[in-house]
């Protein structure tokens, strides 16, 4: 069964009962209780023989654990499936009929507001603290780390790169010109020990999920920010976090994978921050000591401050 702590979207009373039947019931129908814990948002949109099969078991165990939480059959646990989903997208849900009923009427800045807040509380929902520290600790650690993200993600994974740069000396974005075939020749020395931060939104680029494929086959730690644990990038990621996208007029909104980006950054930037100011007064220091002995007509030891700046 899987980890719940800390997780605000599985405190629901529907994931709480499906949880609490988990523990209880017999081991094929307690299949099917997992799956939907782990996919609490995802299942609202999968028929029973989806549900079975993904979940490794039957429709009969699928229909026998509704009845036993007193659902009726599939069609009441769908129900209750779909009611959870909207309970959690209830703001986006409201501005879209309210769009669709008045199609003439502008969108305006409240309505953004509205849309902005409901997403980032989708992120606070969707994310633990324990897998967000997980992900900070070993960009921290790594030896190297790598970002990636094409289609619509190709541009939010060029300023991660360019700003996890400016606090983790090692950070290189794969994504450049050239497209996937530069990206991969970049990505040919990733090792164990090595992070990859892969970025992907709706609709999911292959090129993607192919380098991050690739960079775990050697052994290197993958994280994810996408959209939902629908997404391939969660069957490829050790930990993914996720930022819900949803907006009635634009493909997708960047809204919580800006605000992850900048958690992630910032808390980056704490932890570094001691190694980066002793590095900042080892270089101060030999610099200090380089000018005295040019002063003394000494010859300077430059290899030295070569090895403190790298």
């Amino acid at each position: 069964m899987p980890n719940l702590s800390g997780l605000p979207i599985h405190q629901t009373p529907l994931m709480l009962k499906i949880a609490l039947t988990a523990r209880e019931t017999r081991p094929a129908l307690r299949k099917v209780c997992d799956f939907l814990l782990r996919y609490p948002l995802s299942s609202a949109t999968l028929t029973i023989d989806t549900i079975a099969r993904r979940a490794e078991s039957s429709t009969a165990a699928v229909n026998r654990l509704a009845n036993a939480m007193g659902m009726n059959g599939f069609t009441g646990l769908h129900n209750a499936l779909v009611d959870n989903l909207l309970g959690m997208l209830a703001p986006q849900e409201h501005i879209a009929t309210e769009i669709l009923r008045r199609p003439r009427t502008r969108f305006c800045i409240e309505q953004q507001v509205n849309l902005t807040r409901s997403n980032l509380d989708g992120v606070v929902n969707l994310n633990c603290n324990e897998i967000f520290d997980r992900v900070v600790d070993q960009l921290v650690a790594a030896p190297h780390v790598y970002i990636v993200g094409f289609g619509s993600s190709f541009y939010l994974a060029g300023l991660a790169a360019a700003s996890l740069s400016t606090v983790c000396a090692t950070a290189t974005a794969l994504n450049v010109e050239g497209g996937a075939e530069v990206a991969a020749y970049r990505l040919a020395t990733v090792a164990p020990g090595d992070v990859l931060l892969a970025i992907a939104l709706p609709p999911y680029s292959s090129d993607t999920m192919m380098l991050a494929q690739w960079a775990r086959s050697r052994g290197a730690t993958v994280h994810g920010i996408t959209d939902s644990p629908a997404s391939p990038l969660c069957e490829i990621a050790h930990s993914t976090l996720f930022a819900p996208p949803i907006h009635p007029i634009l493909p997708n909104s960047k809204v919580g994978v800006l605000t992850l980006l900048e958690a992630i950054i910032a808390t980056v930037s704490q932890a570094s921050a001691p190694a980066i100011e002793n590095k900042r007064l080892a270089i101060d220091q030999l610099m200090q000591r380089n000018r005295s002995l040019s002063a003394l007509g000494t010859p300077v030891q430059q290899s030295s401050l070569d090895k403190a700046i790298a």
